[in-house]
């Protein structure tokens, strides 16, 4: 068993009392409770990762030296399957120790883990969504320290209802949150494509800095390198190098190999992937507000269908996974490309619950969409009355002022990428314009439809 690796000083805002846990989902072939240890970690016992109350008490009765973590040293029986199994058992069982508390949020289980090259993926229940942030934060930063002490144990992933929620974290994640810090020690938040190759997901990479070393040339040599999980993959175009990088009044200038234009993805969610891989990663340093990309030296004024002349900003669109517990929906927005000539799919949230149907939630979100490098074709635009299904069959009541404010030869392009948009959805296969509830027709053309893929 590895050194026990030094508890979380964590903020009190990030504690939860208490957890459930479902031996019966796991199918272990045995039982709790465990016995517990009277002293020190020794062979065979595991220490698990706990949390303390915000009783300042309390916590000085669990760990003198005030940290708000503590470990709880136990013993598990000899029929325990593997280390492994055990641990994770233990982890998500309630504390036997005062002053001490299991680490997931109330009502959260574990359903399932694996374990591939030194990675260990842990699924919790879909309840795990419904936790803010900071606890899932202080639970899966717990659920790391404890699995990462065994042997063969490197990472964790923690996934609920299919979504990633953590990839790739390693102990010294506990370094963002500690109180006392190796100056020359940074876990750095880098965006891989997900399986899907529709958003991109966070994955924490651990890096020992010289002192004359700088942060972004690390962020874009592990960005090269690819993601330690095996699902997600580099969204970066395959043989691109590092040509040099640097940072200066909060513009990180990276010059990129040929590879990363010859190679370079032949859609909009590609190029978004490829594009903001690199700047949300880079921008997650404190340093870097914005990315001037190069290749070879020169301004790229077209990459896909985005320009890369000027300086790039974060942009957290581009990033998963999607809060479908909150009424989010992963759609498919058909932007008009920056020629006004076509439309393409990019990958969009949409709230639901703000509305009261998809159909009208997707068509407000194309409505006010804005997409970096992408022309604001509706901004200015009149309103829309209301969106109706019937059945597969979805109208649209715009308002007068809708097409007046569009130029004459951007109104096709609008509607079809409104059409796009809608009958990419399952329930709907055409769709009718009216324009104040009548037939619409503006200028002398008819623009009710139906209109269909």
């Amino acid at each position: 068993m590895k050194k026990r690796l030094l508890a979380l000083a964590l903020l009190p805002a990030l504690l939860l009392g208490g957890c459930a846990f479902d031996a019966g989902s796991l199918q272990l072939p045995f039982d709790l409770p465990w016995e517990q240890t009277d002293g020190g970690q020794e062979e065979g016992t595991l220490s698990i990762c706990r949390l303390t109350p915000v009783d300042p008490g309390a916590a000085e009765r669990a760990d003198p030296d005030g940290s708000l973590t503590g470990w709880e040293v136990l013993l598990p029986p000899e029929d325990a399957p593997d280390e492994l199994a055990a641990a994770i058992a233990l982890f998500a069982s309630p504390s036997r120790t005062e002053g001490l508390a299991c680490a997931l949020p109330q009502g959260v289980a574990v359903e399932d883990w694996s374990l591939e090259r030194g990675l260990v993926t842990v699924r919790l229940s879909d309840g795990f969504l419904d936790a803010d942030d900071m606890d899932r934060s202080a639970a899966a930063l717990a659920l790391t320290l404890t699995l990462c002490q065994l042997d063969g144990v490197d990472a964790v992933t923690v996934t609920a209802a299919d979504q990633i929620l953590f990839s790739g974290l390693v102990p010294e994640a506990a370094l963002l949150l500690a109180t006392d810090t190796d100056p020359y020690v940074r876990q750095l938040r880098l965006y891989f494509a997900d399986g899907d190759d529709r958003r991109l997901i966070s994955e924490y990479h651990s890096l020992t800095l010289d002192e004359d070393a700088a942060a972004d040339r690390y962020v874009m040599e592990e960005l090269l390198r690819g993601p330690n999980s095996a699902e997600l993959r580099s969204a970066i175009p395959a043989g691109t190098e590092l040509l040099s990088c640097q940072t200066e009044g909060g513009v990180c200038t990276v010059d990129l190999s040929e590879a990363f234009y010859t190679g370079r993805p032949d859609t909009a969610v590609g190029e978004r992937l490829a594009i903001y891989s690199i700047v949300d990663s880079l921008t997650a340093l404190p340093q870097v507000d914005s990315v001037q990309l190069l290749v070879e030296g020169q301004i790229v004024d077209r990459y896909v269908y985005r320009s890369l002349a000027q300086p790039i900003g974060r942009y957290e669109e581009a990033i998963g996974p999607v809060a479908g517990d909150r009424g989010e929906l992963d759609v498919d927005l058909y932007l008009p490309l920056p020629g006004l000539d076509a439309v393409e799919p990019l990958p969009w949230r949409v709230s639901v619950g703000e509305h009261d149907s998809v159909p009208e939630a997707v068509l407000t979100a194309l409505l006010t969409a804005a997409e970096p490098g992408y022309p604001a074709l509706f901004s200015g635009s009149g309103t829309v009355g209301s969106v109706i299904a019937y059945g597969a069959d979805c109208t649209v009541d715009l308002s007068e002022s809708f097409f007046a404010s569009l130029p004459a030869e951007h109104r096709a392009i609008a509607v079809r990428s409104m059409t796009a948009s809608l009958t990419a959805l399952d329930q709907v296969d055409s769709v009718f314009f009216t324009i104040g509830g009548l037939p619409a027709l503006f200028d002398g053309v008819d623009w009710s439809g139906p209109w269909t893929a």
